[in-house]
């Protein structure tokens, strides 16, 4: 007898851009199996494929991070604001003077690294199309002592028809 999978494997790499985020600041707290939200990023001028990672914390994060407001529709994830830092005593995410409170449907995360370039095109093909609903990205390994774009191994998971 088969057993049904509710997924399969769609893409394994490394999170491309890790050293030039601010993701070293949550490398203590990632764990394998960890999720991370992708969002089309279809103006980036560096690549027209680009899908950008985010994590959501799950401790507070020092003063001044540089952290982004998601909301989520049920279905998507989008970036509400550009950046925001974030303030400790206010314990807030703020834009320098405004303070913004979190709403139930949005989420403060931090952008961590992209899907690397030379693997992104399909995904952001079915990304655009508007399948984002049946896939999901996790992190599979993380090695400390590694060169900073090769900390975080990730796997893009195709979930079983939820749409």
């Amino acid at each position: 007898m088969l057993l049904k999978k509710n997924k399969a494997e769609f893409l394994n790499c490394n999170l491309a851009g890790f050293g030039h985020t601010e993701g070293y600041l949550v490398l203590d707290e990632l764990r394998p199996g960890d999720k991370l939200i992708m969002i089309r990023e279809d103006e980036n001028r560096h690549d027209s494929d680009a899908i950008a990672l985010f994590y959501v914390p799950k401790h507070k994060l020092p003063q001044g991070t540089q952290t982004y407001f998601l909301a989520f529709d049920g279905k998507n994830h989008s970036v509400m604001e550009e950046e925001w830092l974030v303030d400790v005593e206010a314990d807030l995410a703020a834009p320098s003077k405004k303070k913004k409170a979190v709403k139930e449907d949005e989420v403060m995360a931090l952008h961590v690294g992209y899907i690397p370039a030379n693997s992104n095109h399909q995904l952001a093909m079915m990304l655009d199309m508007g399948y984002e609903a049946i896939y999901e990205c996790v992190i599979t390994s993380i090695d400390k002592e590694a060169h900073p774009n090769q900390q975080v191994q990730i796997r893009v998971n195709v979930l079983e028809n939820n749409l």
